[in-house]
């Protein structure tokens, strides 16, 4: 041996030591050996024996066997010739060649002889000496654990004469123990002991039993270090929702309703089992009826299922689309788990009260006259209004075009405002309509007709004056009566005049502010 001998044993614990990404627990088994100083080169066996108990409570013994390659020392060729040094393997009665290279080895055990693999065999040649036997020897071979073994089971007991051997100038006499080993086809890679009894008797009539061992290096085998060979991914099955409806175009806040879901299996060769749906929506104004859960046995390939579920949204759910998530947990047919989800839309909308007052004309206008118009809207209900638009379709009175309000927010209220200008063209009493009309969230429209009317009186001309006597009565009267006379029906041009033109200027004052 190379190693200067010391008591080696130690205790090891568990540690953890981290890959990349990965931490693996495992025993730290180190040792440092001395080497001797005239050691000489070669592989040597180094046997490490391990003892210790199980979380159960067993206890067991393990061994171990790596290979130490010494190339810093003595190198066995340069040695001087000399008579063969045979090495006592175990017992007095036979010993190793060391030194020789026989048929069938590439190296001297001294240089590390290992068997030959190929061909689906391992070839031993165990070259034994003694000086004490010269009759036949039986040689039995143990292969080791049948389980972790990479050898074919089979007697291997022969036996062997001594024979000769003349290497150059000089010849040996010796066993030629000889084995070719048979391999099993599925073998691993690693380094195998096989165990040689010898037994036989001495030429002093003793009988005798020795044991050798070799290890076989099988690297012709299955790479037990060899990453796992990728499998072929597996066609997960997958369940989707195909359609969903719900009763009536809008789920009304404060109702209910019925939302019919259809989950499909898209496999065509695999039966989904073990189906649990689950409903949620994400601002939590629509409800599901119950837990919200329903459970199938089994949707077979390419088959559906329908799921009626009962939805109710509160009275202060908000006038939009709600988006809201199908969960669907399932199993394949080898009973592994997946977990999928899909989403879908649920339209929910308010009532839309818009309420005002109720809208009137003058009594009374007169042809030429620009009488102002308001009415006051109110947004009772929870949503937004959208494009409030008056339009009025009264004969003889216009108003310049439709007046639009625009947007009223819940719990607010918007005047819509205009004046109308009186036409020469009609008089009488007229009646004509105001159409209401406003959109709510979705854009669907809503139009409301309001009944109008009013008087249109014709206008008063002021009479002309006369020259003449016999068409003007007054020139007839005395002067002071005329003078009267003339004064009044001036004051009452002046008071038209100025009367008819604040009204028009207030009139534009009210359409810029409006405009």
């Amino acid at each position: 041996s190379p190693f200067v001998y010391k008591n080696y044993e130690k205790q090891f614990n568990k540690k953890s030591y981290t890959f990349g990404i990965k931490t693996v627990t495992y025993y730290p088994v180190e040792f440092s050996l001395e080497l001797a100083k005239n050691r000489v080169n070669g592989h040597y066996p180094v046997t490490f024996t391990i003892n210790g108990k199980t979380d159960g409570g067993e206890a067991f013994t393990q061994q171990f066997t790596l290979y130490v390659k010494i190339s810093d020392g003595i190198d066995p060729h340069s040695i001087e010739p000399g008579p063969p040094r045979e090495v006592i393997a175990t017992g007095p009665a036979l010993s190793i060649d060391t030194r020789h290279v026989y048929p069938g080895m590439e190296k001297s055990y001294s240089q590390g002889y290992l068997p030959t693999v190929a061909g689906g065999k391992a070839d031993i040649v165990l070259p034994l000496l003694s000086a004490a036997v010269t009759d036949t020897l039986t040689c039995a071979v143990n292969l080791g654990d049948p389980a972790s073994s990479p050898f074919v089971y089979k007697n291997y007991e022969k036996q062997f004469n001594k024979k000769s051997y003349t290497f150059g100038i000089k010849t040996v006499t010796y066993y030629p123990v000889e084995f070719s080993l048979e391999l099993a086809k599925n073998r691993i890679n690693g380094y195998y002991p096989v165990t040689l009894t010898i037994s036989g008797i001495t030429d002093g009539g003793e009988a005798f039993t020795q044991e050798f061992t070799l290890y076989v290096q099988i690297n012709d085998g299955i790479d037990p270090h060899a990453p796992d060979p990728e499998q072929e991914p597996f066609p997960q099955p997958r369940l989707m929702v195909a359609g969903y409806t719900q009763d009536g175009s809008y789920l009304e806040a404060g109702e209910k309703t019925t939302v019919t879901v259809t989950i499909k299996n898209t496999s065509s060769t695999q039966t989904i089992k073990n189906i649990k749906l689950s409903f949620s929506e994400e601002s939590g104004e629509v409800l599901a009826e119950g837990t919200g859960t329903t459970y199938c046995t089994l949707i077979g390939t390419g088959g559906s299922y329908t799921w009626n579920l009962a939805v109710t949204a509160m009275t202060t759910a908000q006038s939009r689309p709600h988006p809201a998530v199908i969960n669907m947990e399932y199993e394949d047919s080898c009973g592994q788990s997946f977990s999928v989800s899909d989403r879908i839309i649920l339209k929910v909308r308010q009532p839309v009260r818009l309420e005002y007052e109720e809208p009137s004309l003058p009594a009374r206008v007169t042809q030429g006259d620009t009488p102002p118009f308001s009415m006051s809207l109110m947004n009772l209900g929870k949503s937004v209004i959208y494009n409030t638009l008056l339009k009025f379709e009264i004969p003889g009175l216009a108003s310049g075009g439709s007046v639009l309000v625009g947007t009223i927010l819940p719990g607010e209220s918007q005047t819509g405002t205009t004046n109308f200008r009186v036409g020469t063209e009609v008089a009488g009493e007229v009646s004509g309509r105001l159409i209401l009309s406003y959109e709510d969230e979705y854009g669907e429209r809503y139009e409301e007709e309001i009944p109008l009317s009013t008087t249109i009186e014709k206008k008063i001309e002021a009479a002309a004056p006369a020259n003449d006597a016999a068409t003007n009565p007054t020139a007839q009267l005395p002067r002071w009566i005329a003078l009267a006379a003339a004064g009044a029906a001036l004051l009452s041009l002046i008071y038209f005049l100025a009367n008819r033109w604040l009204k028009e200027k207030r009139a534009r004052e009210e359409d810029e502010m409006r405009l």
